[in-house]
């Protein structure tokens, strides 16, 4: 029987090795062939002496010797244990097991060095997309602001830029998943999973250059064409392009120039007011302003609301309505169910119900 067996094994390998190289699939069909060919054996040859083998004790048999552990707790004391089953379970385990492995770090080493270059398609569902780096330290802020908020908290993050050679580690750290590529080409959006995507973040890639927002520009009509659903939100230098970008299709445009001239004059006529927008623009810290829809609500008028709001602990600053805000509206301002309402509080609070 050990000789029959052999000869199986030794015919299989002859067969097949020129093609083991290009096949890993087939050195792990000869190992497998050979733990069987090695533990079956083994107890073939030595159950006459120790009749309390079992085939569990084979296999780990096997599996010590081609390892080359050699732990000693069994070990084959016929001939035909030594030279047709542990011989060749010796030489051919160690090279067949070795390929084996090497070929799975292989795999890991590459699938890690993809990801890092941004050639691999991202992971995440129901995620963020940042487009464009700007910054390791832009990107570290808005990834802290995002996962203090338990909306975002546990989103996914998936970075596209065209210039970043590889991601950083501090990045690679935080499980931030990389695509390397034109954010205005649609390979390129969907290897970043744009169409399963929740939200999208487009950064200016030169807050200085107004003409950073063309790019921004073209990269939210393919969004938006690709994703109508995907919250989007774009980082403006021009103030001009606001309107050409809501009419893209983007959900919400930020002039970060527009906003600073704004508060340098408010700052100026009432110095405080800086601390008051820090506070309650971050997630990081203090109070901060959310809208929250109104899920079902009695006929009420913003006097009514407002009452509602202080037995909640929240400050009521206003509404949304059709797109447009009313902060502070008069105590017989009508509010409408289809209507947003804009607080002040220390935690995002639940839909508005009464």
């Amino acid at each position: 029987m050990g000789l029959r067996m052999f000869r199986i094994l030794i015919h299989f390998i002859r067969k097949g090795s020129h093609k083991i190289r290009l096949m890993p699939f087939k050195v792990t069909f000869f190992f497998l062939l050979l733990l069987w060919y090695s533990s079956t054996g083994y107890l073939y040859f030595e159950m006459q002496a120790k009749p309390d083998l079992k085939i569990s004790d084979t296999i780990w048999w096997a599996m010590v010797t081609m390892t080359t552990v050699g732990y000693g707790d069994f070990f084959p004391e016929t001939a035909g244990g030594r030279f047709l089953i542990g011989i060749p379970t010796m030489i051919l385990g160690i090279g067949l097991l070795g390929y084996i492995l090497s070929e799975v770090a292989s795999r890991l080493i590459e699938s890690k060095s993809r990801r890092i270059h941004g050639m691999a398609e991202t992971k995440f569902h129901d995620h963020i997309i940042i487009v464009n780096f700007v910054g390791m330290e832009k990107i570290l802020k808005l990834m802290d602001e995002l996962s203090r908020d338990p909306s975002t908290r546990s989103k996914g993050i998936c970075l596209i830029d065209e210039n970043l050679d590889e991601l950083p580690a501090m990045l690679d750290d935080r499980d931030v998943d990389f695509v390397r590529g034109n954010p205005t080409t649609e390979s390129i959006l969907r290897q970043a999973g744009l169409p399963d995507a929740s939200h999208a973040l487009i950064l200016a890639r030169n807050p200085t250059d107004p003409h950073s927002d063309d790019q921004n520009l073209a990269t939210i009509l393919m969004i938006e064409h690709m994703n109508p659903q995907v919250i989007s939100v774009a980082e403006c230098v021009d103030p001009t392009k606001i309107t050409q970008m809501e009419a893209a299709g983007c959900d919400s445009v930020v002039c970060v120039s527009e906003l600073s001239t704004n508060l340098m004059v408010q700052e100026m006529l009432d110095p405080g007011v800086k601390q008051v927008i820090s506070e309650i623009t971050s997630n990081t810290f203090g109070q901060q302003i959310y809208i929250v829809p109104l899920s079902a609500m009695k006929d009420w008028n913003y006097s009514q609301l407002t009452a509602w709001a202080c037995s909640k602990n929240l400050l009521l600053m206003g509404l949304q309505r059709e797109g447009r805000v009313y902060l502070n509206c008069s105590a017989d301002f009508v509010v409408k169910p289809e209507d947003r309402v804009i607080v002040l509080a220390a935690e995002r609070p639940a839909p508005v119900q009464a």
